[in-house]
């Protein structure tokens, strides 16, 4: 919901909010209420998950099909801004052609399929460089606690979504120059440049169990048209801080391996 403020300023709550001293943004409860509706509907019906697949890279008047289906859900604060409601359809189409129930994105609600291809974001997030083996169970505690409320204010960047495609290594994962290529070329791009280019970036992280966090993508699509640098930096900064830390976290852990045990004095 934008805003207009006393000097004329409209305000974007998917950014400003993050600066409150606690809960999520405006933005992002509305992203969250969207995503899990749409991943009810799609779950139940095979018709409309078709439909809302139909508008994958399609603008908002090329989607006919999708209107019936999208247009209840749509928030209040978007009816009268079309840049904004292309971002629900986008998200909407992404999440019926690629994702895969029981495997949701980290932002989802509890109790809404959260599943196992959810956590590699939260575990790149929140590898840092002591938590290997020797940090004190209290410490381990508040860090994941706090973890947990910064997912539940912020939802997780694409970048930790691409952090957590590359550390699943192999096969399974995404090679991290690829990885890097494909997160510089998405911020590199305009409004309707990075929703001709979101299709085949959220593939790419789909097949690899790496699901985006779908709301938190909702808001920074939101975002992008006044904010497309400083959300392009969040991207870039939380994608390279989660690569670093896994680093860190597997050299140590390489290091604990090497260390020689210390047997029995003969």
């Amino acid at each position: 919901m934008t805003t207009p403020t006393a000097s004329g300023v409209r305000q974007q709550p998917g950014l400003d909010e993050q600066r409150a001293p606690a809960g999520a943004s405006s933005w992002l409860v509305e992203a969250r209420q969207f995503v899990a509706a749409v991943s009810r509907i799609t779950a139940k019906d095979s018709g409309a998950r078709a439909a809302l697949r139909s508008g994958v890279g399609k603008g908002l008047d090329d989607v006919p099909r999708m209107h019936r289906i999208v247009a209840p859900l749509l928030p209040g604060g978007v009816l009268r801004d079309p840049e904004g409601q292309r971002a629900f359809y986008t998200v909407a189409a992404l999440i019926a052609a690629y994702h895969r129930h029981g495997a949701l994105g980290p932002g989802e609600p509890s109790g809404q399929g959260e599943g196992d291809a959810a956590r590699p974001a939260a575990a790149a997030a929140d590898a840092e460089p002591d938590s290997g083996a020797g940090v004190p169970p209290q410490r381990a505690a508040r860090r994941a606690e706090a973890e947990h409320k910064r997912r539940e204010r912020f939802g997780d960047s694409l970048g930790l979504a691409y952090a957590a495609a590359v550390a699943r290594g192999g096969r399974q994962g995404i090679r991290e120059s690829a990885a890097e290529t494909r997160l510089n070329l998405l911020c590199k791009q305009s409004t309707s440049g990075l929703h001709r280019h979101l299709p085949s970036a959220v593939r790419q992280l789909c097949d690899r169990n790496a699901a985006p966090d779908w709301a938190r993508l909702l808001v920074d699509l939101r975002t992008w048209p006044q904010q497309r640098r400083r959300v392009a930096r969040w991207w870039l900064q939380d994608y390279y801080r989660a690569r670093a830390a896994a680093d860190l976290a597997a050299a140590l852990n390489a290091d604990d391996s090497a260390a020689p045990t210390t047997g029995p004095a003969a």
